[in-house]
């Protein structure tokens, strides 16, 4: 296990000089400085996630929250925010799905 969290490390180091995670705490950092645009940001970020893990229609779910959140998305600093948090989580995503191929990780019972 010593090696694994040793490798963890690295990897985690590597992450975090990754162009996409840089771009992430950067406009991150920028949100933050509108407190009222990040707290509107998180409520489209939580609405949206919380579509995404639903059983409702995602395409219906999806275009109402678009709309109903038009002003905040139509925001360059908040769509900066959500694009560059999109990408870190591809990265994720990557590392994530890589690891469970490749170590045999019967993930069968998810509907990719």
């Amino acid at each position: 296990m010593e090696q694994v969290q040793e490798l963890t490390e690295k990897l985690t180091a590597a992450i975090s000089q990754s162009a996409e995670y840089i771009r992430y705490q950067n406009a991150r950092q920028k949100l933050a400085q509108y407190p009222i645009l990040k707290k509107r940001a998180d409520e489209f970020r939580k609405k949206n996630y919380d579509i995404q893990t639903s059983d409702a229609d995602i395409f219906v779910e999806a275009d109402g929250l678009r709309q109903e959140y038009a002003y905040i998305t139509q925001n360059d600093i908040v769509w900066e925010y959500l694009e560059a948090e999109n990408a870190f989580c591809r990265v994720l995503q990557r590392v994530n799905w890589q690891l469970m191929e490749q170590l045999e990780f019967d993930a069968g019972f998810v509907d990719r």
